[in-house]
């Protein structure tokens, strides 16, 4: 079968640090890797946040409840299904936190990292998913003998996208964009499923 590796937040539902700021007030929240690069730092930042504000992990759950996929972003996924890939949400994103959004999504398998809480209900730590990068996945893939096709947003999925049979980038910034001149650029995800089914239609 072929396989879709696709990034989750940016992609196919807004980014959630930045609703879970706007919510709280919590201006710091909102930084991502692009102003803090250590992704490991970023998280001790933003969970010391969490406890200092007396948030818990319900309590954010609660804030992402109203959180829908973006337009046509279920359509995209059934619409692969279709034509029989196997979905993979290959994603930096917390199961705990994106949960009730892969339900939305029709519940594809997600490889994201987890959220460890104390028995107050605390976020204390993270667990990462275990892989030295999110193109670990689509190497494994290929040496199957599969087709892989691959979907991102940012500068962390460049390399996953490289290593694919064929990739998109979805809106990406201006420095991504700049940085993957060889990657195919789309403004959403509904925009893939004509050009992909074209393109393959044309290489068979």
């Amino acid at each position: 079968m072929k396989l879709a590796c696709i990034d989750l937040e940016g992609v196919l539902v807004p980014e959630l640090w930045p609703i879970i700021a706007e919510r709280t007030g919590i201006d710091s929240l909102a930084l991502t890797t692009r102003e803090v690069p250590d992704y490991d730092l970023l998280m001790r930042n933003r969970i010391a946040l969490l406890r200092d504000n007396g948030l818990r992990l319900s309590c954010v759950s609660r804030i992402l409840s109203h959180v829908e996929p973006v337009p046509g972003a279920r359509q995209f996924l059934d619409e692969l299904s279709f034509n029989e890939y196997e979905i993979n949400i290959i994603s930096d994103c917390f199961l705990e936190l994106a949960n009730p959004l892969f339900d939305l999504l029709g519940g594809p398998t997600a490889m994201c990292h987890r959220l460890n809480v104390d028995r107050f209900g605390f976020v204390t730590d993270c667990s990462f998913y275990k892989r030295a990068g999110k193109e670990d996945h689509v190497a494994q893939a290929l040496s199957e003998g599969r087709y892989v096709l691959a979907v991102g947003d940012a500068f962390n999925d460049l390399a996953m996208l490289r290593m694919a049979n064929k990739s998109y980038l979805v809106s990406p910034s201006a420095a991504t964009r700049a940085a993957a001149p060889d990657i195919k650029t789309v403004a959403s995800v509904d925009e893939i499923i004509p050009l992909h089914v074209h393109e393959r239609a044309a290489l068979e």
